[in-house]
């Protein structure tokens, strides 16, 4: 048995994922510990892992959390690097005493959190890097992950690609300040580039190749292995009404939980599939008060046992959150993708490129144009066709077992 240490950015799109892969090695027989800062326990415990804390209690992240969701577009990422500059110098300050006190042997590291990954090189760990969101390996023909540019090999293309990947430079040198100082004092060399923090051991993404623009440089080590699933994932929560939906075709709308205040696009995917031939469930996610009375007659909750109800799903419209997005492929669900930030804008230009849905940006989400969104995705046998390949191709990439299969090679080189 082994100790093994994650490390991941203090959200639930990362932490869900990561979660699953340390349920898989828990039931493999190794132990398996979340490290953070002093405010997620609760949760990484509900989750049925371990938890040790990094610092002194605070009400510093969930205050930060709440204010990412009323936030979205730059001023949203900006706020993001702050909080991340912030947790980076936490990390290094407070994780090297507790991982030898904790005797930790390995570590998985969120892609997003490369102060786990300078940690580890500090203390010799082995450690593998893990792509919970979109990956973030760079290379020439690959847009940044926060833009919404599709795909292009061309030189214009490659030009602007050069230009996005400047200014995200400059976006997370705040992240880069931190860590290369902390770097520099500890003799380790510098980080140029987000590359430059991965694992040379193993790096592991949570969608199919397929589902990505066509990489030409990815490392030798790097393996799509599809999402991180397993008996929990979707969670658990209040018992849904399923004797409301009919025999009508399921429409799932979901935002997460970080945009759980956008009941405006609810409001209006409401109407546009009001008079429709479909049964529209909404999940506002975290809603504090009376639940809102919508057109038509959607079944509005708060929270909905998403794996169940996209097995039952003709379509989704989402704000392209890489779990949402996978879990809906997983079932060979189409999407309408509206996407908000970090992230979203470049996951919803891979569904838009993979023919598994229809893409609307938040400024053109008018009830006019999601209904005429809705007939076309529904309407239109190759959405879900593209749909069902991905589905196909995530059956084959072996998901959590197959990362997990991963971890113990890695494990047994040590």
């Amino acid at each position: 048995m082994k100790h093994i240490g994650i490390f991941c950015p203090p959200l639930p799109g990362h932490l869900n994922p990561m979660a699953t892969l340390g349920r898989a090695l828990v039931g493999r027989g190794h132990r398996v510990t979340v490290f953070q800062v002093a405010a997620i326990g609760e949760r990484v415990r509900a989750e049925g892992l371990e938890y040790c804390p990094l610092g002194a209690p605070t009400r510093e992240l969930s205050a930060m959390i709440d204010r990412m969701g009323k936030l979205t577009g730059l001023s949203s990422l900006r706020f993001v690097v702050h909080g991340a500059a912030r947790l980076a110098a936490i990390t290094c300050q407070e994780a090297p005493a507790v991982l030898k006190r904790e005797k930790v042997d390995f570590l998985l590291v969120d892609q997003n959190e490369p102060a786990g990954g300078t940690v580890a090189e500090h203390l010799g760990l082995p450690f593998i890097s893990v792509a919970p969101s979109l990956p973030i390996n760079r290379e020439a023909v690959i847009p940044p992950p926060f833009v919404p540019w599709g795909y292009s090999s061309s030189v214009a293309a490659r030009a602007r690609n050069r230009i996005g990947y400047a200014l995200s430079n400059r976006l997370i040198a705040p992240i880069n300040r931190t860590l290369n100082q902390i770097r520099r004092g500890w003799n380790l060399a510098p980080l140029g580039s987000p590359n430059d923090s991965f694992s040379r051991l193993a790096q592991l993404s949570q969608m199919p190749r397929e589902f990505d623009f066509p990489r030409q440089h990815l490392p030798a080590n790097f393996h799509y292995v599809g999402p991180f699933l397993d008996a929990r994932s979707g969670g658990s929560g209040p018992p849904f009404p399923f004797e409301r939906l009919g025999g009508r075709p399921l429409v799932y709308a979901s935002f997460g939980t970080l945009q759980s205040g956008a009941m405006a696009y609810f409001e209006r995917i409401a109407a546009a599939c009001a008079g429709l031939d479909t049964q529209l469930v909404i999940a506002t996610g975290h809603f504090d008060g009376v639940l809102p009375k919508f057109a038509g007659d959607a079944v509005v909750v708060s929270y909905a046992p998403q794996m169940e109800l996209l097995s039952r799903a003709a379509l989704t419209i989402t704000h392209a959150g890489l779990n949402t997005t996978m879990q809906s492929l997983f079932f060979g669900v189409p999407m309408i993708a509206i996407p908000m930030t970090h992230d979203q804008p470049a996951i919803a230009a891979r569904i838009g490129w993979t023919g598994a849905g229809l893409v609307i940006a938040p400024g053109q989400s008018s009830v006019t144009r999601l209904r005429a969104g809705v007939e076309q995705v529904l309407g239109d046998s190759r959405y879900r066709m593209a749909a069902s390949k991905l589905r196909d191709a995530i059956a084959r990439a072996g998901g959590v077992n197959r990362a997990a299969d991963i971890v113990e090679q890695c494990l047994g080189k040590q």
